[in-house]
């Protein structure tokens, strides 16, 4: 390439890439100006009527927590099923303190008004048989000579079961008079020009004029009005977050709104809106001025970028012809910039790169020397060449072919796991290009020889400049033999040597998670102690005795083993069992009878000595007795206890009264 063909082929370069795209950009902004802020300031309505909308979004939260707490309430259920007046002090104590009540109102299953705080009665002028809503649209009360709207909830026999029918509803009638908590939430500072609006699914809006009164279906603009439905059907979902997911922007003649849902409240929209004709002002002497910018930054650019092609054209092309003999080999590269000039400037540039080329040469054959002399196995994913680099070691010992293989596409050290270990493997090297830093994990792999080792992987993402990854760096460490023994040492810690259940730490730890995990399942739990073991081991000897203890823990191991239990030992003859299956808790008492039986028939010793095996049996359950771990197993002690002083040899399910009369504690505790 001569330097007359190199001058032609970067001007018409710098043309092509600075000039003729800034052209085109500015032609581009000539007629997206206008979109363009319209576009911005609908999204700044969008989020500040959202952050605005977590105030509406708590009031609404506070009225429907407050009509919730008096349904569970003892004096309004009571009222609500019998009329009485258990309920009137209450409801009549939180609407004299609340401003924003009209009334609060018990009414019974048909409307009719069984209490008021403020001595109505008759029927709810309001009332839907087919189902009260949880928040109302706008109503006109004659009771009160006012708008407002009211929050109900459903009174049961049992509130927390839902069971023995439904008695009524608690109805809070909540005023939007202009010192309202609603009203107060929708006003303050906002954007300029526009405010926020409440509608409802009847066509009826709050602070639609700005200023915080109710306007009825028809009183609304009209194309205001014909975009309600739109808004209510833009969440299916109302109980989940108030967030942009759930919005929708729009245009209604004039306005333009943002439009988000109310967590909880099927009946109501919040709706930010604004003059329209704000947010589509173009600006004539913008544009003027960005085209006369662009063409002087393209003159200038053109006339330095000429000036400079020619002074420094004919090193750049001895630079030129270098870096393609660089490019064109495979790794480290010994050709170098031949320097004319070590004072100029080219000259300060070519040397600089000469040194870093001697840098990176230094710094791969440490890389290789590193790799070839450590047991650590080293790897290195290249994202520009797309390659991957495996230590030597690494490739002895393991099936792998560097040349096809990526990070993640299942052809590198996750096609030696298995399909568990790889998903969890993939999720980490996500994880670590999605937060560009290191990260630590350990997996089992196969090997060449078909052995399943364990093996601790090390990696780090490098970036450049802009946090774009480079590369990943990561070391393999075979740490088998170390992390068998860890998982050996761990298991003998979790079991009793003698019966091989669990010892009492790690009972107790199972369970307490077992306890955290159950949702609305019960938990069983057996405490079971050998009756007169002693006798046993006097009459046997203490190696009898042991075998005793072994055959009670397989007799009782086989109840809990492949069914979700799991059994313990907490010393001694003293054997915990917790069953996690609801059809063997529902069966529970029948259980602990088996055990009983099979134990009786017998252990026989070598000699061919039959010893009956006699057990006495704690049944406790969770959460009917209690849902802490340690009073569980005390209540299941005690239950047992009250077996040994009445007769041995039977189960007992514990009662509050077996602790009450002190009689039934274990001396020993469990």
């Amino acid at each position: 390439m001569n330097n007359a063909k190199l001058k032609v082929v970067l001007t018409g370069i710098l043309l092509i890439f600075a000039i003729l795209p800034a052209l085109i950009l500015g032609v581009v902004g000539t007629f997206s100006l206008a979109g363009y802020e319209t576009n911005a300031k609908t999204d700044t309505l969008k989020t500040v009527s959202l952050s605005k909308s977590a105030a509406v979004d708590q009031v609404f939260s506070g009225y429907i927590a407050d009509v919730n707490v008096m349904a569970k309430l003892d004096a309004v259920i009571d009222t609500a099923d019998n009329g009485s007046s258990s309920a009137d002090s209450i409801i009549k104590a939180y609407a004299d303190n609340n401003p924003d009540v009209l009334d609060i109102l018990v009414i019974s299953d048909n409307g009719t008004i069984v209490a008021s705080a403020k001595g109505s009665n008759g029927s709810f002028e309001h009332f839907d048989s087919e189902g009260m809503p949880t928040v109302s649209a706008v109503m006109t009360w004659e009771k009160y000579q006012t708008d407002g709207i009211f929050v109900s909830k459903e009174i049961y026999a049992d509130p927390d079961s839902k069971t023995g029918g439904k008695l009524g509803y608690v109805c809070m009638v909540v005023s939007l008079g202009a010192d309202s908590s609603l009203v107060k939430a929708i006003n303050g500072t906002y954007l300029s020009g526009a405010h926020l609006v409440l509608v409802d699914n009847a066509g009826n809006a709050l602070n639609f004029d700005g200023t915080g009164s109710v306007m009825k279906n028809g009183q609304l603009d009209t194309a205001f009005s014909n975009e309600i439905p739109n808004m209510f059907a833009l969440a299916s979902n109302v109980s989940g977050n108030n967030n942009s997911e759930n919005m929708i922007t729009g245009n209604a003649g004039k306005y333009a709104y943002a439009c988000g849902i109310i967590p909880n409240v099927t009946t109501w929209r919040w709706v930010g809106i604004a003059d329209s004709g704000t947010f589509g002002s173009f600006s004539t002497t913008t544009n003027i001025i960005g085209w006369g910018v662009i063409l002087v930054v393209c003159a200038l650019a053109s006339l330095v970028a000429i000036f400079i092609i020619t002074k420094f054209v004919g090193s750049m092309h001895e630079m030129l012809k270098t870096m393609e003999e660089i490019g064109k080999e495979e790794g480290s590269s010994e050709v170098r910039f031949k320097v004319k000039n070590r004072k100029s400037e080219l000259g300060e540039i070519q040397t600089s790169f000469n040194e870093l080329l001697d840098e990176v040469y230094l710094s791969e054959e440490r890389h290789r020397t590193i790799a070839e002399l450590s047991d650590n196995m080293l790897f290195e994913w290249d994202f520009h060449k797309e390659r991957m680099y495996v230590s030597p070691n690494a490739l002895a010992k393991f099936e792998l072919d560097p040349s096809v293989s990526t990070l993640s596409n299942g052809k590198f050290i996750d096609s030696l796991m298995s399909a568990e270990d790889a998903e969890k493997y993939k999720r980490d090297i996500n994880t670590l290009l999605k937060n560009k830093n290191g990260y630590s994990a350990e997996y089992q792999l196969k090997t060449k020889s078909g052995a399943v080792i364990w093996i601790s992987l090390r990696a780090v993402c490098i970036t450049d400049r802009l946090g774009e990854p480079l590369r990943v760096v990561g070391v393999i460490t075979d740490i088998d033999n170390d992390k068998k023994m860890e998982l050996q040492l761990s298991e003998r810690a979790s079991y009793d040597f003698l019966s091989q259940l669990y010892n009492r730490n790690t009972f107790i730890r199972t369970l307490t998670s077992e306890i955290d995990r159950r949702g609305q399942n019960k938990i069983g739990i057996m405490f079971i102690d050998v009756d007169d073991f002693k006798f046993i081991n006097d009459r046997y000897g203490h190696t009898i005795g042991d075998e005793v203890i072994r055959y009670v823990a397989d007799s009782i191991r086989k109840k809990v083993d492949d069914r979700g239990g799991f059994a313990g030992r907490f010393g001694g003859d003293e054997f915990v069992l917790c069953y996690t299956n609801q059809e063997d808790i529902a069966n529970l008492e029948a259980i602990a009878m088996n055990i009983i039986d099979e134990l009786y028939v017998g252990y026989t010793t070598s000699d061919g000595t039959i010893i009956n095996v006699r057990v006495s049996i704690g049944i406790t359950y969770c959460p009917e007795h209690s849902d802490n771990v340690n009073d569980l197993i005390s209540y299941a002690d005690t239950a047992m206890y009250f077996v040994k002083k009445n007769g041995k040899t039977n189960y007992h399910v514990y009662m509050p009264e077996d602790s009450a009369s002190g009689e039934y504690i274990d001396p020993e505790g469990y």
